[in-house]
């Protein structure tokens, strides 16, 4: 099969160039002009062979026949001009010789270089099946590791999920018990705004004790001024007692009759004032209790409200903690990926 010209001229080239930056002059080698023209090792050696055989044509001292005029010259020098022309065919024999000899090394040559290349392409196939095999290996660590690595996301981003919706509760929680807080503050403040009425009504009542007290003294002053009276009158009408004894008997009577009805009057203002007395003490201490049930209430609902809150930033760091190792696993697989991509130099 013919060689293509195109591959041929590539050769050609590479051959040329390197034969022209050798230093030394020697031909170069099948394998670094393969590498240099990138083409099939069979073509280089084939080509290589013609390229040879072309620089030695072109260094190849020049031998032409004697031309025709001189032929009767040659015919009348004799015996000397005969040795001089054997002497010619010899060196021309020996020059064919040493063109054979060295075609031979330069095959001789090419099919050393052309085993060296193939052994060179031998161990490189070689280690490319090992490098293959190894990146099947790794590829198969790889898909092995994602596996685990995906399991490892899935569980973190259902923990992660948790986490959020433990938050989510505890907020919901946390509002409620703020909203709680609140309305037990609403009832502390109207426990206090009822004790401060009953504390105004107690007040109210102790005043209205107070001015039935005086109410009582001023009916004990006018008992006593009526019976000073009575006394006066009693001395004067000493004289007229028997003509005013029915009269005064009907006095003292309705006097007495006042007396007993201010004193009744003071025992029941005093008794009201008493009972008020109770009834607002136990109210106060009903106001107390529920002042003080109220504050522990209170207090419970804030304690649980902080509760509430700690649950909550610990929801929020155990979701930061998820996300940061999310985050973290997500770094290692990329990482991972990239150390398992091939390099341009194993290429």
């Amino acid at each position: 099969m013919a060689l293509n010209p195109d591959v041929k001229k590539r050769i050609f080239d590479a051959a040329d160039e390197l034969h022209a930056t050798s230093e030394t002059g020697e031909y170069p080698n099948v394998e670094a002009v393969r590498q240099r023209s990138r083409a099939g090792m069979n073509n280089v050696v084939e080509a290589m062979q013609e390229w040879r055989q072309n620089q030695r044509k072109q260094v190849q001292a020049v031998r032409e026949p004697l031309p025709a005029n001189l032929h009767g010259v040659l015919q009348n020098m004799g015996q000397s001009l005969w040795e001089t022309a054997q002497q010619l065919a010899n060196e021309s024999l020996d020059t064919a010789r040493a063109a054979f000899e060295s075609e031979k090394a330069d095959l001789l040559q090419l099919s050393v270089e052309q085993s060296d290349a193939y052994e060179k392409q031998a161990a490189e196939l070689e280690t490319a099946h090992l490098r293959i095999a190894e990146l099947e290996r790794l590829v198969e660590v790889a898909e092995t590791t994602a596996q685990a690595i995906a399991q490892q996301l899935e569980d973190v981003q259902h923990a992660l999920l948790s986490s959020e919706q433990k938050a989510t509760l505890a907020e919901q929680k946390a509002d409620e018990i703020e909203h709680r807080a609140a309305d037990l503050r609403t009832e502390l403040d109207h426990a206090h705004t009822e004790a401060d009425r009953l504390r105004i009504e107690r007040d109210k009542a102790q005043d209205r004790a107070e001015e039935a007290a005086k109410q009582a003294e001023k009916a004990d002053a006018r008992t006593e001024q009526l019976r000073e009276v009575l006394a006066s009158q009693t001395e004067k009408a000493d004289s007229t007692i028997e003509q005013l004894r029915e009269s005064l008997t009907t006095q003292i009577a309705k006097s007495d009759a006042i007396i007993e009805q201010l004193r009744t009057e003071l025992t029941e203002t005093r008794t009201k004032a008493e009972a008020s007395d109770q009834l607002h003490a136990e109210q106060r201490k009903r106001t107390a209790e529920e002042v003080h049930r109220s504050a522990e209430r209170m207090a419970k609902a804030e304690t649980e409200c902080d509760k509430a809150r700690m649950a909550a930033a610990e929801a929020r760091e155990e979701a930061a903690t998820l996300r940061g190792q999310l985050e973290a696993t997500k770094t290692q697989n990329a990482a991972m990926l990239a150390a398992l991509k091939p390099s341009p130099a194993s290429n």
